[in-house]
């Protein structure tokens, strides 16, 4: 149970204080991916508690994506490492239920993603060049398939996220590509696929052009590019049934 003080304060439980020592331990490092926590028993003494205060804990950090729990034999709780996915589900399920659409969802990444390619081109090094010729290549290989196309688009925009070397961006697309992608693909499902093996041809063309003008050193032209390529793509989605659809996270 949990205990409140005369002055209202609320007391966290133990089971709480577990799950604050383990989670503290994960996003720090000291505990690493794939990591097998001590037994239940090692556990308990450790902390002094109880089984059931203890397995308490373990839902809260399995709540947080950070531990999956194996019962039986060969069973325990093994550290997952915090990631992206989470939070973008959660944000999606808000979205959600807000009756956002997803014109509002494209506005937003236009405007958080436009200043990217800038960075990106400002301080490109032969292995960041290197890492965008890799993910083209992967891309080209997929043109004929629009559904599998998208993957490779995406992760063309998330590694311009983070070699623009700001995490705090690459958080933020990375949710909102989480919610874009779920749209697009199913929209890709759904529309004349000669139509759409044109449209992607024309976005990986344009990627082309955007890694060739990093390469030349050209900033200037780096950020007019990218802007333009996602007003277009704003643009066309916004022409379209997705324009009106409310973020589904659910479905």
């Amino acid at each position: 149970m949990t205990a409140v003080t005369t002055a209202g304060i609320r007391v966290p439980k133990a089971a709480e204080l577990v799950a604050a020592t383990i989670r503290r331990q994960i996003i720090t490092g000291e505990l690493l991916e794939d990591h097998l926590l001590p037994s239940e028993s090692a556990l308990m003494e450790q902390f002094h508690v109880s089984r059931p205060t203890l397995r308490e804990a373990f839902r809260i950090l399995e709540s947080e994506s950070l531990i999956t729990v194996r019962r039986g034999v060969h069973g325990g709780a093994r550290v997952q490492i915090p990631n992206g996915d989470v939070a973008a589900r959660y944000v999606g399920y808000v979205l959600e239920y807000r009756g956002t659409t997803m014109a509002d969802v494209y506005r937003a990444r236009a405007e958080v993603e436009a200043p990217l390619a800038r960075l990106v081109a400002a301080s490109a090094t032969p292995e960041n060049i290197a890492r965008l010729e890799e993910c083209l290549a992967r891309a080209e290989a997929h043109l004929d398939e629009p559904s599998a196309f998208i993957v490779h688009d995406e992760e063309f925009h998330r590694l311009m996220a983070e070699l623009a070397d700001n995490q705090t961006l690459a958080v933020m697309l990375d949710m909102m590509y989480h919610i874009v992608g779920t749209a697009r693909r199913r929209y890709a499902l759904n529309v004349d696929q000669g139509q759409t093996r044109k449209e992607t041809v024309e976005v990986h063309r344009s990627h082309v052009r955007l890694v060739d003008l990093i390469k030349r050193g050209r900033p200037d032209l780096v950020h007019r590019l990218w802007q333009r390529h996602l007003d277009e793509a704003t643009r066309h989605y916004l022409e379209g049934p997705l324009a009106t659809t409310v973020v589904e996270m659910m479905s």
